[in-house]
């Protein structure tokens, strides 16, 4: 298989936990308060961290996996990120078409926390081999503020932080590194015509019509739909009549990106003409593939294609009435001119042998 990184430019985006009003909701409890003697570095640590998810840690060439980068904040922090994580040595497709400044509700280890997503990809290991992702990074400026009374007003609020821009902190955050072991596919029981697809597949063999003319172009369809890495799936064989005239493939794929595994459809379209007329057939196509759940090689099988080609083709003029094609026949029009041309002829022809009369 040939090596391949997945390249991806992002654009640095700026978000902010300053949400009193959502802390005011209660559905996370707002901590940004220092009480006396209480330290600042502690209290940031416990209340504002990063964090790097995957789905498993060690895996097979082209076996999906998908990893989730989030910021966690349960203070009052304007942030921004700085870097993405670098996914080096792996085709990547996005789950994500946007990042919000929005953040969602999560409860980890027991308290609820601001959460913001960083980044949410589904990762195709290229080559065997221990792979590290790269850490994200933030940068935020937290604002803490001194302990107040319970009554105090909203208004209040908001001086008193003020007055304790002593207390704002401005640091970066990073998530963890993660190293991902990626083992090679099994030699063993490998089918010869294995060509690196991993997942879960079904494969159909399908034609628009299965009885056309002769030098009349139709179309099949190989259509292959599962789960798995859909971006290194590659052309299945067909063994086509000897005397088909074949062009193409145009590739289709349609992926569902926001699920794991990647699931979808991927069709190949193919041209195919005959000279000659009688019923032919295409052979099943096998798609081989490795199921990391199984670890086993598995193929599937699509039916065979019997298909019909006739000597003429007719179209319809009139409803009940047929027009039958003939391509060597000439216009009628034609005919008509030649006609003309005889009669103009003949003329000239008598008019030049006819004797002139003789003078009395």
């Amino acid at each position: 298989m040939k090596k391949k990184f997945a390249i991806f430019i992002v654009c640095v985006c700026c978000f902010s936990v300053n949400l009193f009003s959502q802390y005011e909701s209660g559905l996370v409890e707002d901590n940004s308060e220092l009480a006396p003697g209480e330290n600042a570095d502690e209290k940031i640590k416990k209340n504002f961290f990063l964090r790097a998810e995957v789905s498993k840690t060690e895996c097979y060439v082209g076996e999906p996996l998908m990893a989730v980068f989030k910021a966690y904040s349960r203070l009052d922090a304007n942030s921004q990120v700085l870097q993405r994580p670098s996914l080096s040595g792996f085709s990547v497709v996005e789950m994500v078409d946007a990042y919000s400044n929005h953040p969602d509700v999560e409860r980890y280890n027991g308290e609820n926390y601001f959460v913001h997503l960083i980044r949410k990809v589904q990762l195709f290991p290229l080559q065997p081999g221990t792979f590290t992702i790269e850490p994200a990074e933030v940068e935020s400026i937290i604002h803490l503020r001194t302990s107040t009374k319970p009554d105090t007003r909203i208004r209040d609020f908001f001086r008193k932080r003020k007055s304790d821009a002593s207390l704002d902190r401005q640091m970066v955050f990073q998530t963890p590194t993660v190293n991902i072991k990626v083992n090679a596919l099994p030699l063993k029981d490998q089918p010869g015509d294995f060509a690196g697809a991993v997942g879960d597949f079904i494969v159909h063999l399908q034609m628009s019509d299965s009885v056309f003319a002769a030098r009349e172009p139709n179309i099949v369809k190989l259509v292959i739909t599962g789960t798995g890495n859909f971006p290194l799936v590659t052309e299945p064989h067909v063994i086509w009549p000897s005397s088909a005239e074949i062009s193409g493939p145009t590739v289709d794929e349609q992926v569902n990106k926001y699920v794991y595994p990647l699931s979808g459809v991927k069709t190949y379209r193919f041209t195919i003409e005959h000279r000659d007329t009688g019923t032919f057939t295409i052979p099943p196509v096998k798609f081989s593939y490795f199921n990391p759940k199984s670890r086993t090689y598995k193929t599937a099988e699509s039916g065979e294609l019997r298909y019909t080609v006739s000597r003429a083709t007719m179209t319809k003029k009139k409803e009940g009435q047929l027009i039958f094609k003939n391509e060597k026949q000439p216009p009628l029009h034609y005919y008509y001119f030649a006609g003309v041309a005889l009669v103009l002829i003949s003329l000239i022809i008598y008019f030049i042998l006819k004797p002139a009369k003789k003078g009395n």
